[in-house]
């Protein structure tokens, strides 16, 4: 049996000021590794690379075991086994990880699919992929029972069935090669400024996440979030895309500003990217929450938020979300008195191009309290009007949630109130409460 391998580098990092993490385990750095698949098999196949970049990778189920702790920086080796599913458009990709001294660290597993990126249809496996997996004769991980999963989550010795000799040998080896530069950051000596999210306790209920407009642009949170989570730098770039193609101007350089005087020269240069900002924000605070294990039940979102809930849900993707609050941006520029609403127009034609998804969870907008389900209920309308109706807690309970938790930078803030009889009205100052 072979191995497609990689060697990796653990981030040392703190997420929201609770104390150092290891950022070994997350989707995105085991899907590193079938990202450089993907890659090689590409550049393998130049004739088939439209076919290659037509398709999505949605991780479809995952789950890791850890064996051993690590130290940051440590240098480690990816073992990567596959077993392709029944369908033609999954794969399940079976993870060895160890150390340079050969011993076990953790094991995983990840089921990828394969969607059309123009229709988000399922589509079949692109050739050039199947191809050099084939050419590699050895990857396919062989049937066994127990099988991989049971005996890498289920059983107590994974060290020993899935970690012979050979495969410590191997992974050993491979822990000592290069490995890409890993995602360094500077980590603030000081705490977020939101509370930690460790220390964060949820209620038993249902909980939605709100996500504010504009007016909660926070330089000094999304300078920190991009310090404390190197492991979403693919976010940070994919803001920096949209920044350079519709504004002309960068985002990276904004959010790795060594001082907040520094962030907010730069920002004068370009106050739009204010914009990108506030949705990048929101939908980083929510992929922290939802590590900690605090799952939304629904939604909330006030303006910009409206696009930050849409990638959060999977409505659309996060590249699309901030493209639209850029050029959302653009079109809400005070008037020079020449009356061209072309910026306007293009963001309105732009909008109704979008092909938004079902989302997985419902979306309460703030500018209607509109209700978006997965089922597809109208009376939801993206960026709705401006009669906004701030009123975060009501909008909760109206979507059957008990607490609220904030993806913003005034605190991530839990609101716990028990639900009350559905004629019972709230007054405005409701959307104050603190826990």
């Amino acid at each position: 049996m072979q191995f497609f391998t990689a060697p990796c580098e653990v981030v040392e990092g703190d997420l929201a000021g609770c104390g150092p993490r290891l950022f070994l385990t997350g989707t995105r750095v085991l899907g590193g590794v079938w990202d450089r698949l993907i890659g090689e098999a590409r550049s393998a196949a130049p004739d088939s690379a439209n076919e290659v970049d037509s398709v999505a990778w949605i991780v479809r189920e995952q789950g890791l075991r850890a064996l051993a702790p690590v130290a940051p920086h440590e240098r480690l080796g990816v073992l990567l086994s596959l077993e392709r599913l029944a369908d033609r458009a999954t794969f399940r990709l079976d993870y060895r990880i160890v150390r340079d001294t050969g011993e076990p660290v953790a094991c995983a597993f990840m089921v990828i699919g394969c969607t059309n990126k123009a229709t988000g249809t399922g589509a079949p496996l692109p050739r050039a992929v199947v191809d050099f997996i084939a050419r590699g004769g050895g990857y396919e991980e062989p049937e066994s029972s127990p099988s991989f999963i049971e005996r890498a989550l289920v059983l107590p010795d994974a060290a020993e069935t899935l970690f012979p000799d050979e495969v410590r040998a191997l992974g050993a080896w491979v822990a000592t090669q290069v490995a890409r530069p890993a995602t360094r950051r500077h980590t603030p000596t000081t705490p977020l400024s939101i509370p930690a999210l460790g220390e964060l306790v949820v209620p038993d209920g249902r909980t939605a996440f709100f996500f504010p407009d504009i007016d909660s642009y926070d330089g000094k949170l999304v300078c920190e979030l991009r310090a404390y989570l190197p492991y979403l730098a693919d976010y940070f770039d994919q803001a920096e895309e949209v920044a350079r193609r519709v504004f002309r101007h960068s985002f990276l350089p904004l959010v790795d500003s060594d001082t907040l005087a520094l962030h907010d020269q730069r920002l004068e240069r370009c106050p739009e990217l204010a914009h990108i900002g506030v949705v990048l924000t929101g939908v980083l605070l929510a992929e922290s929450l939802k590590e900690h294990g605090i799952q939304p039940h629904a939604l909330i979102g006030d303006g910009l938020g409206e696009l930050a809930a849409c990638a959060v849900a999977g409505a659309t993707e996060l590249s699309t979300a901030l493209r639209l609050a850029a050029l959302r941006a653009i079109a809400t520029r005070p008037s020079n008195g020449n009356g061209d609403g072309s910026a306007a127009e293009q963001f309105a034609a732009t909008l109704a191009d979008v092909r938004f998804e079902q989302p997985q969870l419902p979306i309460v907008s703030l500018r209607t309290h509109g209700l978006l389900t997965p089922n597809g209920a109208s009376g939801w309308l993206p960026l709705g009007t401006s009669a906004a109706v701030f009123d975060v807690v009501s909008a909760a309970w109206a979507a059957g949630c008990e607490h609220v938790i904030e993806c913003g930078p005034r605190g991530v803030l839990s609101v716990a109130a028990r639900v009350p009889a559905p004629a019972l009205q709230f007054a405005a100052d409701a959307r104050d409460a603190r826990a």
